[in-house]
């Protein structure tokens, strides 16, 4: 099985991935396009989405300009799924229970859906690499304690470009505690600014395994802000992070992937091309439904002009 490794070499492959000449210069540039802009979003009354919305429902501005939403649907194309599990230390002794989540994911797909499990350890790894929608998989599940590279496996996650027509999105069930990772919760804040995938956060804690799984030395070690920085990360994609008990079971992994994915496929997506907007850059999004003034909107939050 080949491995996304925990080095410099993941460094470098991710940065390359996302855009950026990382010898040219010393702080990282990603190349985006800003042509035309895709957002993601959310508009739901409790837990009821608010169906039926047209480009004139929409109110979306771009660094405070109004924009001309050009295309408004609940898209019924074909999905990329990204789900990461968080295999560390803190939640080695529940992996005996995951394989079935991961079975009854699969099952929640439809034809022309894709689907790709990431774990962790001492690296990055595809634990089951592209399939489509139908296939059985088999999973076979082991911790490392010590080391929990979180910031990589995001970012590997992050990176995939779909194909045209295709959208992308990213679930990781993690207790964001990230301990050895070559990517730096800035970075991955970074890239969440310019990539057009939706990214969920569960929370994802308890029920570790033996204390070895917890000994050993790490570095680098994350920044004391950097599970915010996770959080910061998900929200500007226009995803959250879903909190869950502490002493949680494995079988919410699905319960929580069921209610994600089903509101991702009800989503809203915006395109605009922007206009009397200029310079490089973050931009801020801001996206409003004045005939639904009680509802609660979720969106991409902007992204980065180059």
């Amino acid at each position: 099985m080949k491995m996304i490794r925990g080095s410099l070499l993941l460094g470098v492959f991710v940065l390359a991935a996302a855009g950026v000449r990382p010898f040219a210069q010393q702080q990282p540039v990603f190349r985006s396009t800003t042509s035309t802009v895709s957002v993601n979003v959310s508009v739901k009354r409790g837990n009821s989405i608010v169906a039926n919305l047209k480009t004139t429902d929409f109110l979306l501005t771009d660094n405070g300009v109004a924009q001309t939403v050009e295309a408004v649907s609940i898209e019924s194309v074909p999905i990329d799924v990204t789900l990461f599990l968080d295999t560390s230390g803190s939640t080695a002794g529940k992996l005996d229970e995951m394989d079935k989540d991961v079975q009854a994911v699969v099952q929640l797909l439809r034809p022309g859906d894709r689907f790709r499990l990431l774990t962790i350890g001492d690296a990055v790894q595809p634990a089951v690499p592209w399939v489509e929608a139908g296939t059985q998989v088999k999973t076979r599940f082991s911790a490392v304690g010590g080391i929990s590279v979180i910031h990589d496996a995001l970012l590997a996650g992050l990176v995939h470009r779909p194909d045209p027509g295709r959208r992308h999105l990213v679930v990781g069930m993690t207790d964001r505690q990230d301990c050895g990772s070559v990517v730096p919760a800035s970075l991955l804040l970074e890239l969440a600014g310019r990539t057009d995938a939706l990214l969920h956060l569960v929370d994802y804690s308890g029920g570790g395994g033996p204390a070895n799984y917890r000994v050993r030395s790490c570095t680098p070690r994350a920044r004391p802000d950097g599970v915010r920085i996770i959080e910061q990360a998900a929200e500007r994609t226009g995803g959250e992070l879903r909190k869950q008990a502490r002493w949680f079971r494995a079988s919410s992994i699905a319960r929580a992937f069921r209610t994600i994915f089903s509101d991702f496929r009800q989503s809203y997506v915006l395109r605009y091309s922007p206009n009397g907007v200029s310079g490089r850059g973050w931009h801020t999004i801001r996206v409003q439904v004045p005939k639904a003034p009680d509802a609660t909107i979720r969106a991409r939050q902007g992204y980065y002009a180059d």
